[in-house]
């Protein structure tokens, strides 16, 4: 049985008009699915009960299970474990600031790029995750805190931009204003750099920011970190397919960084590194960078760096004028911090 969530709008409106020859009913259908967040089609009280049988025979509309959730006790952000209808575990991070809701998603079953410093990569990969499957767990998560969710980071399990035909379709529910109805501004896809997809969603031009995951300065150092495994594209390539991409959608671009002690965390390194953005042309009001403090994982030796080590990073950074943040952690005390998703 299909997931009604998998379906193009296209595939419904098709469904509607030749087998229950009422295609009116296609935005009554689409409002109690995104705008009511039904969990039955039972629940569609406007649609005749002979519409509900057919739906109900023909499509599934849930197929993940919250199996877990865990609160931070240091600050809102909540960390959803679903299981998925193959008996695999995926996850999802709540994030609350200002009163905002945003959701960081998954894409992937596992990770196929396997970054030596993240616990996702520790987990087998299995499968893309299908669209429903990705739209699911912010409907799931929206009715569980009975609120919206105002913002959408494409940064938990899973290389999203090898998921590329699913994400594509996930961003176009978001950005519609009958189903999720959020910002362009709003929307974050994170990639450790498939160039070929990073050009291919440019030419679309959703204008949904793009990350960048680059993290170390060399690309002899960012092999042995893993972050070049499954791809093989250089930091040059990656950074000029960023280039291209907020040339073509006018949208900004976030180069994340992970600082890890006494390896990619020295003045030299960030010297190097700013270099490296100056020399790409990404010295821009539209182009920052996201340094990102280390969240401990399991069957690792990698540590922290210093806070002093942090800032005289950041402080190369900006007599380079390039803008500069260092992320604030949330959610380490329940393994929901960057690169733990995996850890439970």
């Amino acid at each position: 049985m299909k997931t009604i969530l998998d379906l193009l709008d296209s595939e419904l409106y098709d469904f509607l008009n030749k087998k229950i020859k009422q295609k009116y009913r296609f935005n009554q259908i689409i409002n109690w699915i995104y705008k009511k967040k039904i969990k039955s089609f039972s629940e569609c009280t406007n649609l005749p009960k002979n519409i509900i049988k057919e739906l109900s025979t023909k499509y599934k509309l849930r197929t993940l299970r919250i199996i877990q959730k865990k609160k931070s006790i240091t600050n809102e952000t909540i960390k959803y474990i679903f299981q998925t209808i193959d008996n695999n575990n995926i996850f999802a991070v709540l994030l609350k600031k200002a009163g905002k809701n945003k959701l960081c998603i998954s894409s992937q079953i596992g990770c196929p790029i396997k970054c030596d410093f993240c616990s996702s990569g520790k987990v087998k990969f299995v499968r893309n995750l299908t669209k429903g499957e990705i739209l699911e767990q912010i409907l799931q998560v929206e009715n569980d805190i009975k609120g919206n969710i105002a913002g959408v980071l494409f940064m938990g399990m899973g290389e999203p931009m090898l998921n590329f035909n699913n994400i594509v379709s996930v961003i176009t529910a978001l950005l519609d204003k009958n189903k999720f109805k959020i910002g362009k501004k709003h929307i974050t896809i994170s990639t450790i750099g498939i160039v070929p997809a990073i050009k291919n969603l440019a030419k679309i031009n959703f204008g949904i920011r793009m990350a960048l995951s680059i993290h170390a300065p060399y690309d002899f150092q960012r092999d042995k970190l893993g972050c070049n495994n499954f791809i093989k594209f250089s930091i040059a390539d990656i950074m000029n397919a960023g280039k291209y991409y907020i040339d073509k959608t006018n949208s900004s671009l976030t180069i994340e960084y992970v600082l890890l002690k006494g390896i990619n965390d020295s003045t030299k390194m960030a010297h190097k590194f700013a270099r490296l953005i100056r020399q790409h042309k990404l010295v821009r009001y539209n182009v920052n960078v996201n340094l990102i403090p280390y969240n401990y994982t399991y069957n690792t030796s990698y540590r922290r760096s210093t806070d002093i080590s942090i800032h005289k990073f950041k402080t190369v950074l900006y007599l380079n004028g390039i803008i500069s943040i260092s992320r604030k952690i949330k959610g380490e005390d329940i393994n929901a911090a960057c690169g733990q998703l995996g850890c439970y």
